[in-house]
């Protein structure tokens, strides 16, 4: 059987308050500027609606999973799904992922908009599948 520890239990005493203060923060001085649209600015990828938008769009991946570039589409695909719903300010939905695959017009059999060419563009971006969003904007003028 193990020994226990001599430890002395003593009252701790308070430490003296002082009368100083307590120092806050100063902050940053940035200049202020004003807030600016989705449509203007570049949406974020780190964030948490990246994973969510995975797993929504986890389902789907079947579609596509036996082509060679598999992850640069599911990436693409995810990208696409995080600027639909970024442009309305909320988080993905699966409507938004439907809306993105058909879109695409990808199905069982076919990438459809993702061929070799298109693919070798996307994977040089830093948000792979960005120049793919004016897809939604000629596909939001059509429907007005």
């Amino acid at each position: 059987m193990s020994q226990q520890p001599n430890i002395q239990i003593e009252s701790k005493k308070n430490l003296e308050n002082s009368d100083l203060p307590v120092p806050r923060s100063q902050g940053k001085d940035y200049p202020r500027k004003p807030l600016k649209s989705p449509n203007e600015e570049v949406f974020s990828i780190p964030s948490p609606d990246s994973g969510y938008a995975l797993k929504l769009i986890k389902p789907f991946t079947a579609m596509w999973k036996n082509n060679h570039k598999h992850k640069l589409i599911t990436k693409v695909v995810t990208n696409l799904v995080i600027f639909q719903a970024s442009k309305v300010g909320r988080a993905p939905t699966k409507s938004d992922v439907i809306k993105v695959i058909e879109i695409l017009k990808i199905t069982d059999s076919d990438i459809g908009v993702l061929d070799t060419e298109t693919l070798k563009k996307c994977s040089s971006e830093s948000i792979q599948g960005l120049h793919l969003s004016k897809l939604f904007d000629a596909n939001q003028e059509e429907k007005n």
